[in-house]
């Protein structure tokens, strides 16, 4: 496995949802094609949380960890596989990444599989800087 990067602090800040009133990362209200491709993982992230949050789902403070740690896994190469050893291992670490996230492996891992699937089709260029 490669040497796991951190995801930068000014973005992943749990304390800041990007859905309020005076964030950095709040973007204009637009209608979205549910089926486009993200074109950053920014615009992603922003998408599939107020998705998640329009279905009452949970709040900034649980998702962002969760958005984080795929990140990073995922610009590590981390093996993806359903086999036990490694479900194992994604969980100890996502024990180790959560913070102050109330969700355990088992509520972020579907989160975590979808921004994977974003990030497979997302170019390796508009990633990059999210990492330090």
């Amino acid at each position: 496995m490669a040497r796991l990067e951190r995801p930068a602090p000014s973005v992943f800040n749990a304390l800041l949802d990007p859905l309020g009133a005076r964030t950095p990362l709040r973007r204009t209200r637009r209608r979205e094609d549910p089926q486009a491709v993200a074109q950053d993982y920014l615009q992603y992230m922003l998408n599939d949380y107020e998705r998640r949050r329009a279905n009452g789902h949970r709040n900034w403070r649980d998702l962002c960890p969760v958005y984080a740690f795929a990140l990073t896994t995922h610009a590590a190469d981390w093996p993806r596989g359903g086999d036990a050893d490694t479900g194992e291992e994604l969980a100890a670490h996502w024990e180790q990444m959560r913070g102050q996230s109330r969700l355990g492996w088992s509520q972020a891992r579907p989160v975590v599989e979808d921004a994977w699937r974003a990030l497979d089709h997302i170019p390796a260029a508009a990633v990059r800087p999210l990492l330090q």
